[in-house]
């Protein structure tokens, strides 16, 4: 897992001249490199996130991680039956401080349906597979896994089939009670989002809605003193999108706030696409500034590819998708997209570099989006409908999983690919738990893999040119349509060894609730493993972290050299004490033979 450090300044000459991902996929899964990977989660408590894995219709596999290879081994199964499994989204739904798993299916060959709802519930680190809940109603879309009442159990949200207007089951009471007076229609498929937008470390809700049953807009419902009350800001979509794909939210620009970005197209076939970062103008209302508009690589024009929800087609079809990650540790999140040719079939997976912008019309932004064509590794996967980031190795570094159509037994194939691009930077990965239990946890195992949604973190630093440098990022802001968000955050800290001089962690908050659930650690060490546990949940000075220091090539080469310079050091006094003693020897037999001719 050795990993060459090289300057920062040396990333644009690496991308030039192509740099290359590892490919790792036989280590990582040996023989059962296929399925439709749908969500991450460590399942059994042991500090290593595992993979929950769709294979054919209707059954589960969950891969725990192994310090042997293979890597990842499928240990837990679960099969239903004459259904159509469509999601997964692993989480603490009763409270229990053990993972559940909620899957959402629909009927065999009616991709139109509603969806139903099941919860399996985790025991003993397993999965009861005769305990489960089937929830009384049916839901429109997939719903998104948030947390309503701010009591740190997830909980269900989504239109049903009991009335219009949003619905919540709420996790630990498994009540039902409405959710918000909306009054638009939610767009299917949507990209709802639980993440703090109004910078107070409190998570908002962000719905995407249609009005007059065509016009997509969304809708920021502030939470207010722990009330989702009423929307309190609403914009429509791009003027020029004509196709919308999902909405995903990252600190662009580095500034410690969260951007809306917007992937879509001008045309229906796609041929046109667009990526639109929402951002106050000069007139400090919103407005979409094109971030990434060239497609175009050697005269061919690449686009997303549209969603199809075509009931006769047996194509695995996904949304627009961005999948956000800083790959390499720059400050400035990256993005993987899915780009098709438009004059052919081709399709396969890009990465989206993160730049200072270039073109006049991103100037709002100051940050831009450009497609590193050529990477190695990433470019001779063919046919690819998915890719996303993942911390393989637990390393703190962003390596790359792909889902491609070259599979055999109707799966899709699962391909590994090894981030090798280090470039002497620094980085904070944060974990943020739900807190439920601390120190009486069941089997005396803290749960420190329960997906939690909800919490935001931002941390101030001093970059290497001695200017003040802000992160910031929400924990699993949204759940649906393989939204494939990581149960942790890797922050980039680019080039500076500094320490992070203050990390701030917020939490939700209950109804009427005026103060906001904020800590704030200091002097955190770069390229560290933070787990928050925030209990009690209203006392905040009383949260606890456990860091873990993940020493990166420049320890490891600091230590050699200090080695080595020790060594060269006692070398030099050896060879001195040698000559020294060499030299002490010679005046004592001078000394003897001076007494001796004295004496006669």
């Amino acid at each position: 897992m050795g990993r060459r450090a090289l300057p920062l300044l040396l990333a644009p000459l690496l991308l030039r001249l192509g740099w290359a991902l590892q490919n790792v996929t036989p280590q990582l899964f040996g023989a059962q490199a296929f399925g439709t990977l749908a969500a991450f989660g460590d399942f059994n408590s042991d500090k290593q996130t595992d993979l929950f894995v769709l294979r054919g219709d209707s059954e589960l596999n969950i891969f725990l991680a192994d310090q042997k290879e293979p890597y990842f081994k499928p240990k837990v199964k679960l099969l239903l039956t004459n259904v159509v499994i469509t999601s997964v989204v692993p989480g603490d739904y009763d409270g229990d401080s053990q993972m559940d798993v909620l899957l959402t299916t629909r009927p065999q060959k009616q991709p139109s349906a509603d969806l139903t709802v099941l919860i399996f519930w985790g025991k003993n680190q397993t999965l009861d597979i005769n305990h489960k809940l089937v929830l009384n109603r049916t839901f429109h879309d997939e719903p998104l896994i948030m947390d309503f009442n701010g009591d740190l159990v997830p909980d269900v949200f989504g239109v049903t089939n009991e009335t219009d207007k949003p619905q919540v089951l709420l996790g630990k009471s498994l009540s039902w009670q409405p959710a918000l007076d909306a009054q638009n229609k939610m767009y299917k498929p949507h990209s709802h989002a639980f993440i703090d937008l109004s910078n107070d470390f409190t998570a908002d809700l962000f719905l995407t809605t249609l009005v007059n049953d065509n016009q997509i807009q969304f809708e920021v419902w502030e939470n207010q003193d722990g009330n989702f009350s009423k929307a309190t800001h609403v914009k429509e979509k791009p003027k020029d999108a004509v196709v919308v794909g999902q909405s995903v939210f990252a600190d662009f620009d580095g500034d410690g706030q969260t951007e809306h970005l917007l992937p879509a197209c001008a045309d229906e076939a796609c041929q046109k696409s667009v990526i639109y970062l929402s951002k106050p103008g000069a007139d400090q209302a919103d407005q979409w500034f094109p971030v990434l508009e060239n497609f175009t690589n050697k005269g061919t024009v690449w686009g997303f590819v549209p969603y199809s929800e075509d009931s006769a087609s047996t194509e695995f079809s996904v949304p627009i998708t961005l999948h956000i990650g800083d790959y390499n540790m720059d400050g400035y999140p990256d993005a993987l997209a899915i780009l098709r040719n438009t004059s052919g079939s081709e399709q396969q997976a890009f990465l989206l570099q993160n730049v200072e912008c270039t073109n006049a019309s991103c100037q709002g932004a100051h940050r831009m989006f450009r497609v590193y064509w050529e990477l190695s590794g990433l470019n001779q996967i063919r046919g690819a409908v998915v890719a996303t980031f993942f911390d393989i190795y637990e390393d703190g570094i962003l390596d790359i999983l792909v889902l491609s159509k070259n599979s055999t037994k109707g799966n899709l194939a699962i391909h590994a690919l090894k981030n090798n691009f280090e470039a002497d930077a620094y980085f904070v990965k944060v974990i943020v738990l739900s807190g439920l239990c601390s120190n009486d946890c069941p089997r005396k195992i803290t749960p420190f893999g329960v997906n939690q949604p909800g919490p935001y973190i931002m941390y101030t630093t001093v970059d290497a040119n001695g200017y003040l440098k802000n992160g910031s990022a929400g924990q699993l802001s949204q759940s649906a349509h393989f939204a494939l968000q990581l149960p942790y955050n890797v922050l980039g800290l680019g080039r500076s060894a500094n320490f992070l001089d203050h990390l701030f962690v917020g939490i939700p908050r209950p109804l009427g609730e005026k103060a906001v659930r904020k800590q704030e650690w200091t002097a955190i060490i770069p390229n560290s493993q933070l787990i928050v546990i925030p209990y009690p949940h209203y006392l905040p000075r009383s949260w606890s972290a456990k860091l873990y220091l993940t020493p990166s090539n420049i320890v490891l080469l600091t230590a050699i050299a200090l080695i080595g310079v020790c060594v060269f050091i006692l070398a030099i006094i050896g060879i001195l004490h040698w000559q020294e003693k060499k030299a002490d020897d010679r005046e004592k037999r001078q000394e003897a033979h001076r007494f001796h001719f004295d004496a006669m």
